[in-house]
This record gives structure tokens, C-alpha cells and sequence, in this order.
């Protein structure tokens, strides 16, 4: 394990990595991923001096939220670091690593809303040094309404940061809270199934009609 360890700090101090931040809002709790990854370019023969100055890099990262979970993970194209937490709704705004990424970083909840605003400039690109692309998706049991990411299918929105347009890469996002979002499918599912039944049972009377209008004239 510390050989794994070894290999992966130096691989990613001498490579650059690249970073994704995954926000789920559940009905129960906020759920933060990040993952800070590399290539699988894995380099054997580092100096100390390499791994040393990257541990500290890693320690800068981490301090005051040492709470995430940190766990190595590898596939056959990349290795890295996965943090994951739970978070309460009242937790949120105080404890998760987003609020780095912006100097002003506004969360509110009420009975009706979540809703997020932050100052223009992007900064975890600069706080993560050695991270070159930054992905955010947000995903959410409850509609999300408005947003200004980069790309939005169905309920997922991702914004992609780099160092080039990171200056000005505000983040806003407006999601319902009144109704989770798995109640409104259900009822979006049923009132089509009923317009398809009516319609069928309609086609079905006119077709009936028609053949005894045509037995009527023979």
C-alpha cells in the first residue's frame, strides 16, 4: 500500500491531474465525490524531494476537512484519490470543500428551494494547483429548474473549468424542493399512460363505428 501510495503522488506531481466534484442533493442529506485523478503514467523512479513536496500539497488540500472519506482508487486507464461525505442540509454551507472554490459562496434552503450563487472567479483550479480540467456535476432527487451550467441532460448539470476561463465561471443553480423529483416522474408516467388509454379506447369506438356503418350498407 505505501509503494501504491508513493507511485501515485509521483505520478500525479510530475503529470498534472485532472479533477471531478460530483454534488447530489438527496431528500436526507447532501452527497459530495471528489475525485482528483491521473493518467496511468506511473513513474518508478522519483526523488524524495518530489514526494515530499506533493504529500504537502496533498496536506494543503485536505486541512480543515479532514472529516471526507480518502480512499486510492485505480482503473486500467487512470488512478487516484476519491472524497466522499454525507452531508446534513445545515452542515452543507459551512463544511463542504466548494465553499473554496469561490470566495463568495451563497447556499440557502427553504421549504420551497435550494438555491446557490458565487462570485464570478473560479478558484479551485488555482487551490488545487496541479489539477489541469475541473469537472462539477450537480444531480438532484428534486427538479432543478434553472442553472447556468455548460451542458444539462435531464436532471444532471455540469460545468467544466480550466485555467483558461476560470476568471469568470460563476456558479448559480435554482432547484424545487417542494416535490421530489421521482413523485413528478411517476405522475408525468401515469398521465401519459391515461391519454394513450384514451386515445386507444377512442380509435377503438371509431373503428367499430366504421365496420357497422359498413355493414349497414351491404
Amino acid at each position: 500500500m505505501k509503494k501504491i501510495i508513493i507511485l501515485l503522488i509521483t505520478t500525479i506531481l510530475l503529470t498534472g491531474c485532472n479533477a471531478t466534484y460530483d454534488i447530489n442533493f438527496k431528500k436526507e442529506n447532501i452527497s459530495d465525490n471528489i475525485k482528483i485523478y491521473t493518467e496511468n503514467k506511473i513513474v518508478n523512479n522519483a526523488s524524495q524531494n518530489q514526494i515530499t513536496e506533493f504529500k504537502d500539497k496533498l496536506n494543503e488540500w485536505e486541512r480543515g476537512y479532514e472529516y471526507y472519506n480518502r480512499e486510492i482508487y485505480a482503473t486500467d486507464k487512470i488512478t487516484g484519490y476519491n472524497y466522499t461525505y454525507d452531508f446534513t442540509y445545515e452542515e452543507y454551507d459551512a463544511m463542504s470543500q466548494i465553499r473554496k472554490c469561490y470566495k463568495d459562496f451563497e447556499f440557502n434552503v427553504d421549504n420551497n428551494y435550494i438555491t446557490i450563487t458565487t462570485s464570478n472567479e473560479f478558484l479551485c483550479n488555482t487551490y488545487y494547483k496541479d489539477v489541469n480540467n475541473f469537472t462539477l456535476t450537480i444531480t438532484s432527487e428534486y427538479k432543478i429548474l434553472t442553472s447556468n451550467a455548460d451542458t444539462k441532460e435531464n436532471n444532471v448539470h455540469k460545468w467544466n473549468f480550466n485555467k483558461n476561463n476560470s476568471k469568470n465561471k460563476p456558479l448559480t443553480i435554482k432547484i424545487e424542493k417542494t416535490k421530489p423529483l421521482i413523485n413528478n416522474e411517476k405522475k408525468s408516467n401515469i398521465s401519459i399512460t391515461k391519454i394513450l388509454s384514451v386515445i386507444l379506447f377512442i380509435l377503438i369506438i371509431v373503428v367499430i363505428l366504421i365496420r357497422k356503418k359498413d355493414q349497414k350498407q351491404r
